[in-house]
Formats: C-alpha cells, structure tokens, sequence
C-alpha cells in the first residue's frame, strides 16, 4: 500500500497476512465482511461472508447488527468460503435466500468481545494478532478517501463496518497532521478502488471523530 505521507513508521502492520480485499456490491454487508475479515485472522483459513450474513438474522432483524453477529458466530458458526461464495446480486429478502445442502462445514465458531477503540488499544489487540472489526461513521472523506488518506473532523453519518489491519506513527508533521499523531490502517469492503487497493489510512483526529465502538473476536 502506497500512501500520501513518507515519514510514517508502522507501529504494527497486519496486511501482509490477511485475506484479500472483498467487494460487497450495494448490499448492506460491511459487518459480515469486516468480522469474517477478523475471522480468517484467528483461523487461518478463508470463510464464507455469504454464510455469516445470512446467519445474522437471528433473532429476526438483528441481520448487520452486533447482536445478530455474536449469536451466528456463537452458535452457527463459518463454513469455508468455497461452500458458499459471495454474491452481489443475491436478494436476502427473497425466501430462497437460505444455504445449500451442500454447504456442510466445518463450521469455526467465535466469541465476540468489546475492544478499547483507542488507538492504544487498537495496537494491542493487533499485537496479538486480533483484528478489531470497528463501527464507524461515513464522512465525506471516508468515501473518497483521496490519496488513501481519510481526515478532518467531520462526525459522519449511518455506521459503517470495517477490518482494522494496522496503525502507524506520523514522524514529521504533514500540513494539519502532527508529529507523532496515530493512522489507523483499515481493510474496507468496498473492492479495490476505494482507497490504495482498498485500503485506507484514517488519521487519529478523523478516527477520533467518526468511530463508534469496536470488537475483537476470539
């Protein structure tokens, strides 16, 4: 991943070892894609998204909610992303929306958990190799993200999930961006064109404005 700044200094970095950057379409799916991303972090295997989002929506309507999450990782678990693939142009409304006989596991279950959404807190849980799955609201330069870079004070709008992969360390000021202000490097499920190939650089004061909680699965 190229970025805007050159005087920056990975504190820890994770990219090197996750799975690939996915594209969810114009479905609401940024959970199930930012938790299977965390997921396939613990289980060293890739899982299937299509799965985990389909077996959210217990209870009913709890589908892309935290609690439609804990309860599909806690008691359905994830089959290997080949059983059932993701597709962008699947209707979840529609009553044929259900697994095929065919998607037999094994299942990798879960547990969910709150996480410090600190920066701070962010690096230790990726020092043990824990990618937080962060909420957070989309601002306009979130959906631009020129350059890979998302800043500014802006509090966004609706809640928005991703992976987070990584944080460095400004080590020279760059125009508004400090010495020594935090990047928080995220995994977005928005395919290969947003950001630097789906990645993004979100800066502490933006991270500080716009997130909402995160949580860490083990």
């Amino acid at each position: 991943m190229s970025h805007t700044f050159p005087t920056i200094r990975w504190i820890v970095d994770r990219r090197p070892t996750v799975c690939p950057v996915g594209d969810q379409g114009a479905r609401g799916t940024c959970l199930a894609w930012a938790a299977t991303t965390s997921h396939e972090q613990l289980v060293s295997q890739s899982l299937s998204a299509e799965y985990l989002h389909w077996a959210s929506n217990t209870p009913p309507g709890a589908r892309g909610t935290i609690a439609g999450l804990v309860s599909a990782l806690d008691n359905r678990g994830q089959p290997p992303a080949a059983q059932w693939p993701y597709d962008q142009k699947l209707d979840e409304s529609a009553a044929t929306y259900q697994p095929l006989p065919s998607v037999s596991g094994p299942f990798s279950k879960s547990t969910v958990r709150l996480a410090d959404e600190s920066p701070s807190g962010l690096v230790r849980e990726l020092s043990r190799d824990r990618l937080p799955v962060a909420i957070l609201r989309v601002t306009q330069s979130f959906l631009m993200a020129p350059g890979g870079i998302v800043d500014g004070l802006d509090t966004g709008t609706d809640g928005h999930a991703v992976a987070v992969v990584g944080v460095a360390e400004m080590l020279a000021a760059v125009g508004s961006i400090p010495s020594g202000a935090r990047l928080i490097c995220v995994q977005n499920s928005w395919g290969p064109t947003w950001g630097v190939a789906g990645y993004g650089l979100v800066t502490e004061a933006a991270w500080t404005a716009s997130v909402l909680f995160a949580v860490v699965l083990e």
